[in-house]
C-alpha cells in the first residue's frame, strides 16, 4: 500500500504505521472460540495503539499552535502599543488644534452676533427718542390749538351776530388744521412703522447668511473629520494584517523550511519584497 503524504507533518509518523496494520484488514476471527477471541483482541490491541498515538499527536500539535496563536496575539499588542505611544500624542496635538480652531469660529460669530444687537438697541432708542421729540412736537401743536381754541370761544362770547359767520370761519381754518396735525401724526407713525419692520427684515437676513456658513462650514468640518478618521482606520487595518502575514510567512518558513517539499514555497517566500519578509 502506497502512503499518501501527510498534510500535517506531526502526523506522518503514524500514516506510515497504517501499512503495518493493513493486514488486518476485513479481518473476520471466531470470537466464539479462546484462539479466534485472542486473536481480534491482539488485532484490536495493535491498531488501537495507532489511535491512540494519533489522538495524543493531536492533542500535543493543537497545544503548540494554541501556545504559537497567544504568542502572536501578545507580540502585536505589544508593538501596537509602541505604535500607539508615538501616535497618540499626534493625535492629541491635532485635536486640540481644531478645537482651539472652533473655540475662536464660535467667538467669532458671537462677537459678530453682539455687534449686531448692539446695532439694533442703538436703532431703537434713536427710533425711540425721534417719536419722542415727534410726539413732544405733536403736544406742543395741540396745546397751542387749545390756546386758540379757548381765545376764540372768549372772543365768539363777546363778538356780537355781526361777528358769527368771521367766527365760523375761524372754527373752520381750525378743524383744517386739526385735521392736518393728525394727518402728519398718521403718516409720521406710519413712517415710522415701515423703517422698523425694514431694518428688522435687514437684520434677519445677516443673521439667515452667518447661520448658513456656519452650518456650511460645520458640515465641511464633520466630512473632512470622518474621512480622516476613516484613512486612520484604514491604515490600521492594512498595518495589522501586513505583520500578520509577515508572522504566517515567518512561522511557515521557520517550522516547514527545512522540508524538501516545500523548497519552492520557501524560494518565493525570499523573493517577497523586504517589508513582507521575517528572517526565519
Amino acid at each position: 500500500m502506497k502512503t499518501e503524504m501527510c498534510a500535517i507533518i506531526e502526523y506522518e509518523p503514524i500514516a506510515a504505521a497504517l501499512a503495518s496494520v493493513e493486514k488486518y484488514r476485513g479481518l473476520v476471527c471466531d470470537v466464539s472460540t479462546p484462539k479466534g477471541l485472542a486473536e481480534a483482541k491482539a488485532a484490536q490491541r495493535e491498531v488501537g495503539a495507532l489511535r491512540i498515538a494519533l489522538e495524543k499527536t493531536r492533542k500535543k500539535v493543537k497545544e503548540d499552535v494554541l501556545a504559537r496563536s497567544k504568542l502572536i496575539d501578545g507580540e502585536a499588542n505589544r508593538i501596537f502599543a509602541l505604535i500607539a505611544a508615538i501616535e497618540v500624542p499626534i493625535m492629541m496635538q491635532i485635536h486640540a488644534e481644531e478645537a482651539r480652531v472652533e473655540a475662536e469660529r464660535e467667538a467669532a460669530i458671537k462677537a459678530e452676533q453682539d455687534r449686531l444687537a448692539a446695532e439694533e438697541r442703538a436703532r431703537k432708542d434713536a427710533e425711540e427718542r425721534r417719536m419722542a421729540e415727534e410726539r413732544a412736537k405733536l403736544a406742543a401743536e395741540r396745546e397751542a390749538l387749545e390756546k386758540a381754541q379757548a381765545v376764540q370761544r372768549e372772543v365768539e362770547e363777546k363778538a356780537s351776530r355781526e361777528r358769527e359767520e368771521a367766527d365760523r370761519q375761524a372754527r373752520a381754518k381750525i378743524e383744517a388744521e386739526e385735521r392736518a396735525a393728525h394727518q402728519r401724526i398718521a403718516e409720521a407713525e406710519a413712517k415710522a412703522r415701515a423703517e422698523r419692520q425694514a431694518e428688522e427684515d435687514r437684520l434677519r437676513a445677516e443673521r439667515e447668511v452667518i447661520d448658513k456658513a456656519r452650518r456650511e462650514k460645520e458640515e465641511t468640518e464633520r466630512k473632512e473629520r470622518e474621512a480622516r478618521e476613516a484613512a486612520e482606520r484604514e491604515q490600521r487595518r492594512a498595518l495589522t494584517e501586513l505583520m500578520d502575514a509577515r508572522a504566517l510567512l515567518a512561522d511557515f518558513k521557520e517550522r516547514f523550511g527545512h522540508l524538501p517539499q516545500f523548497a519552492k514555497v520557501v524560494k518565493v517566500i525570499d523573493a517577497l519584497p523586504a517589508d513582507l519578509r521575517v528572517a526565519a
